[in-house]
């Protein structure tokens, strides 16, 4: 595979995918829950709360998935290729949906008013690392050479 340069909007994709998973790992010490006794719990105490205990395997799983997003996303400014580059943004995109998902998941049986500013930047984190991840993918497919047609007489 040859190297290619990167264009500047597909750093910058990288660049918002990057900040979106570092808010991701950033709201992970953000208060998310405000319990009944007027404290707050961040992310990684939330296994204690009643409604996120039914779903624990899905509460480690969105832990891993954090932290790994951010290494998945510093590690698009060492590829060099516009097929790792764009592998990079598909596994980045599904790794955004996927923490989506379990935020869902998770959050569902949590009551409305118990939510703190934790979710709300988790939330713009996901949506920056998905927004990034289309914007690197959409600048780094390569334009189609174009195809010179002939042009006069035909040969028999």
């Amino acid at each position: 595979m040859e190297r290619t340069p990167s264009t500047p909007y597909s750093r910058v994709g990288g660049l918002a995918a990057l900040g979106g998973s570092v808010l991701m790992v950033g709201s992970m010490f953000m208060p998310w829950v405000d319990t009944a006794g007027g404290g707050s719990l961040d992310y990684w105490h939330l296994a204690g709360v009643d409604g996120v205990q039914p779903d624990t395997k899905t509460y480690v799983l969105s832990l891993a998935l954090m932290l790994l997003l951010v290494v998945w996303c510093a590690l698009y400014f060492t590829l060099h290729t516009h097929e790792t580059r764009s592998v990079w943004a598909f596994g980045s995109l599904a790794g955004a949906m996927i923490m989506y998902g379990t935020d869902l998941l998770i959050s569902e049986d949590l009551p409305a008013s118990s939510l703190a500013v934790g979710e709300v930047v988790a939330a713009v984190g996901l949506f920056l690392v998905a927004a990034g991840s289309i914007t690197a993918l959409a600048a780094n497919i390569p334009e189609p050479v174009p195809v010179r047609h002939r042009t006069g007489k035909a040969s028999l």
